[in-house]
């Protein structure tokens, strides 16, 4: 005969039995990462297809890779039409006729944008020949296995270059890239340097769009194929060796890939990655401020806060630390040593100031990166602004105090005139007060 569970018991194990099945359906409703980047590249693509600003890009490609084909749409060749018909416009209309016209032409051409949008919404360039099949039909393929995603990235590079080169944004390359980018999906039969070049740029590119877990996808596959890659297949350039360049690489990849966990609030592996990061910069040789920060944020993080202190140490002893800079972070250090209450400085806003002048200041001030990156000519061009602003910092500095001294005695010397007056006129001194 069985014995029966006391009510209390058996309540009990009803309750742990609910609560399993409802885990369980609560871990089947959530979604996989994968899952989630499947959906952001949903997203993606269907904010692409919805996009008004991409449609004149994406009719003009697809009319010139189209154009011939049976199955080109007719939608995009009356768009361009339209477009061409308002070349002919006056730029005033003068008379009623005119007016008439121009109004039904620019109707015309609202009418063929929006039947040119609705028809990207359901076909795509990539059904029509390339366009290196359309400009050099003689010529061989430029790169082994080329495809519509190597032309994709390499037009999302020129757009990129066009982009650093347009001082006055006439080119809207942003998005221009993304779309680019977004299309440029890497296949097995490309170089394998080219595929790692190309799940770098879609996962900083989708990263800072905001879709970080078709981000972590594609920088997961960028640190596996450098990793697996073997060392001669890397780029060796002057005064660097194949070595280095794998560990240059894979220090970009580290810390892209701890940027974007950031982001998905997963602190632990974003700090495995930095750490990963920083190992390769010592393989490397590199050691300046922003690796001492590094390392004092991995060891405080760690619970190891001696040596985070020590590597504030070697921030605040940095000649190109100001005097200011460098008695915070000798006190954030201190801190540290006993395990305070404080909020260590490089977990502050200011820790990215200071790091960012003492950098400067390690690559020869803002003048010498210019110089470098702009050339001599554009760099004197965007140069002479700040250094005139900051001729009027100093000026307005340096002379704040003997202003500031000037008003009071003037303030002093019209306070006792008054005094004088009012006294005069009652017969008396102000001091004296009322009799």
């Amino acid at each position: 005969m069985a014995l029966a569970l006391p009510v209390s018991r058996k309540r009990c194990t009803r309750t742990a039995a609910l609560l399993l099945v409802f885990l369980s359906v609560l871990s089947g409703c959530r979604k996989t990462d994968a899952e989630r980047a499947a959906a952001e590249r949903a997203e993606i693509e269907k904010k692409i297809r919805d996009s008004y600003a991409l449609v004149p890009y994406r009719a003009l490609k697809l009319t010139i890779r189209a154009e011939g084909q049976p199955n080109a749409p007719e939608e995009i060749a009356t768009l361009w039409k339209a477009v061409a018909e308002t070349r002919a416009l006056p730029e005033k209309a003068v008379t009623d006729e005119e007016a008439r016209r121009v109004a039904r032409t620019y109707l015309d051409l609202g009418v063929a944008f929006y039947k040119a949008k609705k028809t990207l919404e359901k076909r795509d360039e990539d059904e029509f020949p390339l366009l290196w099949s359309r400009w050099l039909p003689q010529e061989p393929p430029p790169l082994p296995g080329y495809d519509a995603g190597q032309e994709h990235a390499f037009l999302s590079l020129a757009w990129l270059v066009l982009d650093s080169a347009d001082r006055g944004n006439r080119v809207p390359a942003t998005d221009l890239v993304f779309y680019e980018l977004s299309r440029a999906t890497p296949q097995p039969t490309w170089m394998p340097s080219l595929r790692v070049a190309v799940r770098a740029s879609r996962g900083l590119s989708f990263c800072e769009a905001g879709y970080h877990y078709a981000a972590e996808e594609e920088l997961n596959a960028y640190l596996s194929e450098v990793e697996a890659l073997p060392v001669k297949d890397f780029p060796a350039f002057e005064n660097t060796t194949s070595e280095q360049s794998r560990e240059t690489l894979l220090a970009a990849g580290y810390f892209l890939r701890a940027w974007n966990r950031m982001a998905l609030k997963r602190e632990r592996p974003a700090e495995d990655d930095i750490e990963r990061g920083l190992r390769s910069l010592e393989k490397l040789g590199v050691e300046n401020e922003l690796t001492w920060w590094g390392w004092a944020f991995i060891h405080f993080r760690r619970e190891r806060y001696e040596e985070s202190a020590k590597y504030l140490d070697k921030l605040a002893a940095s000649p190109y630390v100001g005097e200011k800079e460098r008695q915070e972070v000798h006190a954030s250090a201190e801190e540290m040593r006993k395990h305070g209450d404080r909020v260590p400085i490089f977990l502050q806003a200011r820790a990215a100031l200071i790091l960012g002048q003492a950098l400067i200041a390690r690559a020869g001030g803002p003048e010498k990166i210019l110089v470098t990156v702009l050339g001599p000519e554009r760099a004197k061009q965007v140069y002479a602004p700040i250094t005139w602003m900051d001729r009027v910092r100093q000026g307005v500095g340096a002379r704040a105090s003997d202003t500031l001294d000037a008003a009071r005695e003037a303030g002093g010397k019209g306070l006792e005139a008054l005094k004088q007056k009012l006294g005069a006129g009652s017969g008396g001194t102000a001091e004296s007060g009322p009799k």
